[in-house]
């Protein structure tokens, strides 16, 4: 069972709690208010990971950890923890929303003197209300209600449009909450934040196989580049083909999908799971740059399509 969409580029970041929004505008200036000694070389970077205690959208602060840090004009905060940018300080701060305040966030940029004195200007920022995990069994799907109960906590998939809301099958493909149905007992994990005795879920990560109309389902559930090894590794499951019966003997692997170099390998059929397994490692060094992504298919399936960790 993969677990990766929990953990952000930056690290874990564990704050709950909500407060009051910051609304003193005369006082929330870009100055930290006290004085920066000389820096020495590289001592001018910062990274902070803490409660978000108060903003100024007018002023573009947040304060974090008791201190306070700019975000430049056009900078976009990440909410959904792949490094890019998603929302504005002024969507985050969105009055008809509930508040931020209380909520996580990890930033980093550059300290430096300004009029004599400190300020602190972000060149990276990530929002979360909370991090709180649960994997364990699916033990109940409720679709009528948008629910799902994993070990003994209810699960409602989150509906602040400010943060994502995602549930994955086995292949990282999304999936709707009614395609869980028939996996209870399987592994499932959730990210997200409590709203009373309900975890809002980010992501659903399960172990859900969608099958293909007479062809077979390829999953492709991992696929990791060794850098240092200029290598790649790509597993993944194929599914018995409805209309014939059998599982497909190989896969075709396209790093990169591009249609050039394109490699075999061999399915092994679990009789226990009624499904077949590949695995394949390329020798080191033949892979010399980070592919992206990888396409696997068999003869009669679709190409299943997954982006390289």
């Amino acid at each position: 069972m993969r677990l990766s969409a929990f953990v952000s580029a930056l690290g874990l970041v564990g704050a709950v709690g909500f407060g009051v929004v910051y609304t003193n505008q005369a006082t929330a200036v870009a100055i930290d208010g006290f004085v920066l000694p000389t820096l020495v070389a590289g001592a001018n970077v910062f990274e902070i990971e803490g409660k978000l205690t108060a903003f100024n959208v007018a002023a573009r602060t947040v304060d974090v950890n008791d201190t306070r840090i700019v975000l430049p004009a056009g900078m976009l905060i990440d909410t959904d923890a792949d490094g890019v940018g998603d929302i504005t300080l002024e969507a985050l701060a969105d009055p008809a929303l509930p508040t931020p305040v209380g909520g996580s966030m990890i930033i980093t940029g550059t300290a430096a003197s300004v009029a004599g004195q400190a300020r602190f200007t972000a060149d990276g920022v990530y929002f979360e209300f909370a991090e709180n995990v649960v994997v364990g069994p699916l033990v109940a799907v409720n679709a009528a209600a948008g629910t799902i109960q994993v070990a003994g906590t209810v699960v409602k998939m989150n509906q602040d449009p400010r943060l994502p809301s995602m549930i994955l099958d086995l292949g990282g493909n999304e999936i709707s909450l009614a395609q869980m149905a028939g996996y209870e007992g399987t592994l499932v994990g959730v990210e997200g934040h409590m709203i009373g005795t309900e975890l809002h879920a980010k992501v659903v990560e399960t172990e859900v196989i969608v099958a293909t109309p007479n062809a077979d389902t390829v999953i492709i559930e991992k696929a990791l580049y060794n850098a240092s090894k200029r290598s790649v590794e790509v597993r993944g499951f194929v599914t018995r083909n409805e209309a014939t019966g059998l599982i497909a003997p190989q896969v075709t692997i396209d790093l990169s999908c591009d249609g050039l170099g394109l490699v075999t390998a061999n399915v092994v059929v679990d009789p226990a799971l009624n499904q077949g397994e590949f695995k394949y490692k390329s020798n080191n060094n033949a892979v010399p740059t980070h592919p992206g992504t990888v396409c696997v298919k068999t003869t009669t399936s679709p190409s299943a399509q997954r982006n390289v960790d």
